[in-house]
C-alpha cells in the first residue's frame, strides 16, 4: 500500500475506497450502498488486516462527510482506532509518520464518539 502522508485519505487504499464511495454517490446510490460498493471492489485488497483497517477507517469519514455513520462501521472503526491495527504501514515509516497518522486517528475517533 502506497502511502503518501497521515490524513485519512492520503494512501492508497483510502483513496481507492473514495474514489469508489464518491462514485457510487454521484450514479445516485445511497451510502449504504456506496459503502457496500467500497466493500465488494476492494475486497481482494481488504484479505490484508490491515488494508481492511484503513478501508474501514475510510468508510467512516466518508459516511461522517454525509452525516450517515452506519452503526456497525462506527463499532468497528472506534475499535481499529483503540487497538492500532491500522498502524503498521505508518510504523514502517518511522516516528514521525506514526504520531501523526495517530493525531488523525484521534480526531476522527472523538469525531466517531461525539
Amino acid at each position: 500500500m502506497g502511502i503518501w502522508g497521515s490524513d485519512i485519505f492520503e494512501n492508497d487504499a483510502a483513496a481507492a475506497a473514495k474514489a469508489i464511495f464518491d462514485d457510487a454517490l454521484s450514479e445516485g446510490l445511497s451510502v449504504a450502498d456506496a459503502t457496500k460498493r467500497v466493500r465488494e471492489e476492494l475486497d481482494a485488497i481488504a484479505q490484508d488486516e490491515s488494508v481492511a483497517a484503513v478501508i474501514h477507517i475510510a468508510l467512516a469519514a466518508l459516511q461522517l462527510e454525509n452525516k450517515s455513520l452506519q452503526p456497525d462501521i462506527k463499532s468497528e472503526v472506534i475499535n481499529i482506532i483503540k487497538s492500532g491495527k491500522s498502524l503498521s504501514h505508518w510504523a514502517d515509516l518511522g516516528e514521525v509518520n506514526l504520531t501523526q497518522r495517530k493525531q488523525v486517528l484521534s480526531v476522527l475517533g472523538a469525531s466517531l464518539s461525539a
